[in-house]
């Protein structure tokens, strides 16, 4: 009852734009990264399998499999019926049945969002709102994070973020340009190890949460989180008389040089207990 309570409120706040056609045959691709076409969704009988990406599907996880999307790409998928609509990471490939009308095939989590796990198939528009990942150069780095939603309203975002805050104080609101306009994902992380984020996802969907696992190189998420303030820093930094190297303090990385002067390194946050 807590998940269909937690759905509930996660699908209300998707509800984004109202759509007056319905094609019943796949389009191709718009210059926006726009597709109209239909879903249908795969579910236990595939759980634990290995998919496309060398990930292990999960019946609990918001992904998908495209037929020609690269692989890590974020799309919104919306129930042209019901104005419903998830965000979801590509991870796998597919649908090979129907494709001239079916454009994707989602986890039964997905679907379930945006109800149509009882009809089966229905009506859809896929929309773009990320490309997949790609680093900057050979010394940048991957972060994982666990993502557990994506607003319209703030306040919605807010309300979702509170309740996760006790069992997990590095979640946060990150707020984006979509392909429909403004939205807020609600995040967990980062995690300097997947295995790390794994673990934190796994705890997610035995309590009942619908979520997926991103790859973000590390530069991009430092420019999108800007750092902490001037303020913030110095009181987190650790002591100048502690010794020269990594120190950690409240998930904000202290590298302290030669000179013992404290720079911020790289942020994340420490494994769950």
């Amino acid at each position: 009852m807590r998940r269909r309570r937690l759905l509930f409120a996660v699908v209300a706040a998707c509800k984004v734009l109202m759509l007056t056609h319905m094609h019943a045959e796949a389009n191709r691709w718009g210059s926006s990264h726009d597709q109209v076409g239909w879903a249908s969704w795969y579910g236990k009988r595939f759980h634990g399998r290995e998919t496309a990406s060398g990930e292990r599907f999960s019946v609990m996880q918001l992904t998908a499999a495209h037929r020609d999307l690269p692989l890590g790409t974020k799309v919104i998928v919306m129930n042209i019926a019901t104005n419903e609509a998830v965000e979801v990471r590509i991870n796998d490939r597919g649908p090979f049945a129907e494709t001239k009308r079916r454009i994707i095939d989602l986890s039964r989590a997905a679907a379930d969002t945006i109800s149509l796990l009882d009809r089966g198939v229905g009506p859809v528009r896929v929309l773009v709102s990320e490309e997949a990942p790609e680093l900057r150069d050979a010394s940048d780095g991957v972060l994982y994070e666990i993502q557990v939603g994506a607003f319209v309203e703030i306040e919605q975002a807010n309300e979702f973020l509170s309740q996760l805050q006790g069992l997990y104080p590095s979640v946060y609101i990150t707020t984006r340009d979509g392909p429909l306009g403004r939205y807020h994902r609600v995040r967990i992380g980062p995690y300097e190890m997947r295995h790390e984020a794994q673990e934190v996802l796994n705890g997610l969907m035995q309590e009942g949460y619908y979520a997926f696992l991103d790859e973000v190189p590390a530069s991009s998420f430092l420019e999108r989180l800007q750092m902490a303030d001037e303020t913030a820093r110095e009181e987190l930094a650790p002591s100048q008389s502690e010794p020269d190297g990594l120190h950690v303090r409240e998930g904000i990385a202290f590298r302290f040089d030669a000179h013992k002067e404290a720079t911020v390194s790289r942020i994340f946050a420490p494994a769950q207990p």
